[in-house]
């Protein structure tokens, strides 16, 4: 199926300055900004897709079973999950021989807003026969045994989080790989897969953690202290720990958990975190030797300030924001994660706009306001943003990734949205109802996007800009 475009005369183009402008076949007509809430909430009626004896994908299929039991936010409850994945690209039917992966695992809800949604968000582990976790290779990505399968609900274009995931990749930064996938999930005991069991397209992610193939740092061992060590800035877990810094930024604990962690380890960390930012508001921060720059890896903190100003991630800096320090090294913001809420896709701190940096709009951290201030930082992240819109960022790719990626899920979206039929209904986060197709998302999205990028470029024409 080829992606057709939407005609412009009915295309949206983007907000600016609190109004949303219209392209039609008279000219751009302006209407009021979004509203900052949604709409009262709707009655989803939920439409079968076509039966499991007869369903067929051009994506992998997941299936997983609970026996009956009820998934819930942890602790992880047995399943069994079977993958089927013909890789010569032959279509993916239920009752195929090509089985990717077929065994155990564990299965917990995940998120936190987005535990409201009837589309869920689930963590699972692959296990032994013991119940231990064991590492497994899924739909060829490296082996480990813990993932993610993300159900994209209030972003209609199902992509966004792929997208950031594959673009930082592209710039050369490490972040989650991902799979789409159908998905089909049995927790009511039903002896047979029925159609109800269908939950519509999801992504398979890796899970952030330490790990040859995942964030690449090494082991942590008692006698150590320098690393290495992932952490956070996110809402508050009750599953997790934190800390605060003099500077009161809260951050949590990823790896290693705690539990795994001495006082003088969590003494370390905690005291690094406090020079640099100590550093960082000082007189002499911009010194190479004894400012902030001793203390981080600037690269790292300007690729990751490109990828979520890009895509305006609206959670970017202040949520779901990894960052980790190899032993002996600096600090390293990353990898990327959850951009749901991204390219044009919130109602929230004027997320709608193409235009401003997203650091102004949203309570993040001071470090961003202050490494801008820098004339040395600023110098590298411009030269960056050019070398990077020639080659990994260039505008062609953006939108053929896009393209192709809407080619891939052109089948497939027509049974999500049946099962989740939200086209056309404001969903939490959403800034307006938007359209009736899939299509007219996916094409809305790249709009928005080229609106974004001309604003970029403009205004990281010269580190004078900021």
């Amino acid at each position: 199926m080829r992606n057709e475009p939407f005609p412009l005369q009915k295309l949206t183009l983007f907000f600016l300055c609190g109004v949303l402008f219209t392209l039609t076949a008279s000219g751009i007509i302006a209407r009021a900004a979004p509203s900052q809430k949604p709409q009262s909430a709707v009655t989803l009626l939920e439409v079968p897709p076509p039966r499991p004896e007869t369903f067929s994908s051009n994506l992998p299929i997941v299936m997983i079973d609970t026996s009956g039991q009820w998934i819930r936010d942890e602790p992880k409850i047995p399943a069994q999950m079977k993958i089927i994945y013909d890789k010569s690209g032959g279509r993916n039917t239920l009752n195929s021989q090509h089985i990717d992966f077929e065994g155990k695992i564990g299965i917990e809800l995940r998120g936190k807003t987005s535990l409201k949604f009837p589309k869920h968000q689930y963590g699972i582990e692959i296990q032994d026969n013991e119940g231990k976790d064991k590492d497994a290779s899924l739909l060829q990505l490296p082996a480990e045994s813990d993932w993610v399968l993300n159900g994209p609900y209030s972003d209609k274009t199902l992509m966004r989080n792929y997208l950031a995931y594959a673009f930082s990749h592209r710039i050369g930064r490490y972040a989650s790989r991902t799979k789409f996938v159908e998905m089909f999930l049995n927790d009511k005991g039903d002896p047979t897969l029925e159609n109800r069991h269908y939950v519509g397209i999801y992504l398979l992610i890796e899970k952030i953690k330490r790990g040859k193939n995942r964030v690449d740092i090494k082991l942590l061992k008692p006698a150590d202290i320098t690393g290495g060590y992932i952490l956070k800035i996110d809402k508050r877990d009750k599953f997790e720990t934190y800390f605060f810094t003099d500077y009161d930024t809260r951050i949590f604990y990823v790896y290693p958990k705690p539990r795994d962690m001495s006082d003088a380890q969590k003494a370390w960390i905690q005291d690094y975190m406090n020079a640099f930012e100590t550093a960082l508001v000082g007189k002499d921060f911009k010194d190479p030797e004894h400012g902030y720059a001793k203390y981080i890896d600037i690269p790292a903190f300007i690729d990751y300030f490109i990828i979520n100003e890009l895509f305006r991630n609206i959670d970017g800096f202040r949520y779901s924001t990894y960052m980790h320090k190899e032993r002996g090294g600096p600090l390293h913001m990353g990898p990327v994660w959850d951009f749901n809420l991204s390219m044009g896709n919130s109602s929230f701190y004027q997320g709608w706009e193409t235009r401003g940096w997203l650091k102004d709009t949203t309570p993040v951290p001071f470090w961003w306001d202050r490494l801008l201030k820098d004339r040395n930082f600023t110098h590298k992240l411009v030269k960056r943003w050019k070398a990077l819109r020639k080659d990994e960022l260039a505008t062609s790719k953006l939108l053929k990734e896009i393209d192709r990626t809407a080619e891939y899920l052109s089948e497939a979206q027509k049974r999500n949205f049946q099962r989740w039929p939200v086209l056309g209904h404001q969903l939490f986060g959403n800034p307006n109802r938007g359209y009736a197709t899939y299509q007219q998302e996916v094409q809305h999205m790249k709009i928005w996007l080229l609106a974004r990028l001309k604003w970029m470029d403009r205004h990281l024409q010269s580190p004078r800009l900021f």
